[in-house]
């Protein structure tokens, strides 16, 4: 007999796993159907380590321990949350893997109470009859960007998608060469724009585009789109039309316009500390392009969802096409989008919202509760570790600022790098976890990013990854 053959013989039966006392506990009522699946699972893949690594033959009880050892281990996985609460270090505000924007209190509650209780979500409470769904919410939206209507969906990429197909009912679609944007990990925009069956026809360069490229190409049932560079930045030898003059030129044609805002603007972002030059959806929608689409997160504040505006015909147009239903929203976002709406409705300067109050902190704040973290955590430092309040740079994230960045301060330890890298892991693997900055200077965490509340969880984070013996002379 082989000794593969030998290895696979001392394979324990599923039937046998069945009986374990430690596992049968868990196979009762119709969780038996899905635990059945998971120890299924779990002697596939030790049946496959078993034909690809080679080694002595393991007895049948060792097997029988790795493999209850695992199914224990998928069990907790399964039956515990599938997220886990991330203090976010980074100094990035909106930080795309970790969730972007944060709701504030309201919009938290507001989705929590929607969750919890039936509420009016389509049906007209002074007449009886069914309504219409987050017409309140969008009202409120059109009402801060000036535009006559607004209408909800899943994300700003479904709203430019909507907005295309409704537009150019699979025609000729214009966009600049500088435009095709990719962004993230899947949002590719002439894939969006090749589902909606459209012919895509782009003009000018990847660094200059002319209202000329554009006057070219316009015919009877062209449709305009024009894109925010939301993630990156062109330099030097530069020329770009402005969605005044494009919305003219097309006004002119007979051509719809449709701008992808990107983030969407309700509030100056110069008032917050950061460049110039970036319009509020007011000015957008006053430019003259016919839909203008943004996502709700971002910084805006609030939570994902697209947003379109535009007149009163053209989305109530948008809102009666058939694949409208596939890209709403449901009541709890509906209610934290709201919530978020009605914050900058009654703010009589800028909004208490949690990305615009990170990116606005000024710095002698930032200066003092770095001190604090520091303070804290230096007496908890392992032999060997140093610890210092350096000046750094937060970064806006996801959103409209590409290469902005503001100064801040950083909460950086030194100590050898395997320690340091080791800290780290042990860091993300709390509960909450804490993700900060490791580089060639060490290990920091920027404390924009980290609430008031927040600064006891990362003491406490910190405490539990340096009393984990190996952090100590044994690295």
């Amino acid at each position: 007999m082989s000794d593969l053959q030998s290895r696979l013989r001392e394979l324990p039966q599923v039937s046998v796993l069945f009986e374990d006392e430690r596992l049968a506990p868990l196979m009762t009522g119709r969780r038996r159907g899905w635990m059945t699946r998971v120890i299924q699972g779990v002697v596939d893949d030790l049946r496959l380590e078993l034909r690809e690594v080679a080694g002595p033959v393991r007895s049948r009880a060792d097997l029988v321990e790795v493999a209850v050892g695992r199914i224990l281990a998928r069990h907790r996985v399964l039956t515990g949350k599938s997220w886990t609460r991330v203090l976010n270090g980074t100094g990035v505000v909106v930080h795309t893997n970790l969730g972007r924007s944060c709701h504030p209190a309201e919009a938290a509650e507001a989705a929590r109470q929607t969750a919890l209780y039936n509420s009016d979500l389509e049906f007209d409470l002074s007449s009886g009859t069914r309504g219409h769904r987050g017409r309140a919410v969008e009202e409120k939206a059109a009402l801060l960007a000036g535009a006559e209507d607004a209408l909800v969906v899943n994300n700003n990429a479904a709203a430019v998608w909507l907005a295309v197909r409704h537009l150019s009912r699979g025609g000729r679609v214009v966009l600049s060469r500088g435009e095709v944007v990719a962004i993230g990990g899947s949002f590719k925009m002439h894939e969006i724009l090749a589902e909606t069956g459209c012919e895509l026809v782009e003009v000018g360069t990847t660094n200059r585009t002319s209202l000329e490229d554009y006057r070219e190409v316009l015919q009877s049932g062209t449709t305009v789109l024009k894109v925010h560079r939301s993630n990156f930045v062109v330099e030097g030898f530069t020329e770009d039309v402005t969605l005044a003059e494009l919305a003219d030129l097309c006004r002119a044609a007979d051509c719809p316009l449709i701008y992808d805002a990107g983030s969407g603007a309700l509030h100056p972002y110069e008032e917050i500390g950061l460049p110039s030059g970036e319009t509020l959806l007011a000015e957008d929608l006053a430019a003259g392009p016919d839909v203008v689409t943004c996502s709700g997160d971002k910084l805006l504040g609030g939570c994902q969802a697209g947003i379109l505006f535009g007149g009163g015909e053209m989305i109530a147009g948008l809102r009666k096409h058939p694949m409208r239903r596939a890209f709403r929203v449901d009541k709890t976002t509906l209610a934290a989008l709201d919530a978020v709406l009605t914050r900058y409705l009654v703010a009589e300067d800028r909004p208490a919202l949690p990305t615009l109050d990170q990116l606005a902190r000024p710095l002698d704040q930032l200066e003092e509760k770095a001190g604090r973290l520091l303070n804290e955590l230096l007496p908890l430092a392992p032999a060997g570790w140093t610890g210092a309040v350096v000046p750094g740079r937060s970064s806006v994230g996801g959103g409209s600022f590409s290469t902005a960045s503001i100064e801040s301060r950083l909460v950086r330890w030194k100590a050898d790098k395997a320690r340091l890298e080791r800290c780290h892991q042990r860091l993300r693997m709390g509960d909450p976890a804490l993700v900060g900055r490791m580089n060639q200077d060490g290990l920091a965490v920027d404390v924009r990013t980290i609430t008031e509340e927040e600064l006891p969880l990362v003491i406490a984070a910190f405490k539990a990854a340096w009393a984990d013996p190996p952090s100590e002379a044994g690295d």
